[in-house]
């Protein structure tokens, strides 16, 4: 078998510095973006009620009193 090598990955040290010197910034609070995606947050209730599969009596009774 043949072996890979694998790169080290190198941190650089000007940007560590400059988000630890920052002056007011804490680092224990980190402001992360919100991820609103599917899966990231609750999503908004919908109205499906236009989705739904009505029963026959409803939907006879609210064709009539549209028709009526």
């Amino acid at each position: 078998m043949v072996r890979k090598t694998t790169a080290k990955r190198t941190v650089l040290v000007g940007d560590a510095s400059a988000a630890a010197g920052s002056g007011k910034k804490n680092p224990l609070f980190k402001k992360n973006p919100r991820n609103f995606r599917i899966g990231g947050d609750i999503q908004p209730k919908r109205d499906l009620t236009r989705f739904v599969k009505w029963p026959k009596y409803i939907r006879i009774q609210r064709q009539r009193r549209i028709l009526m």
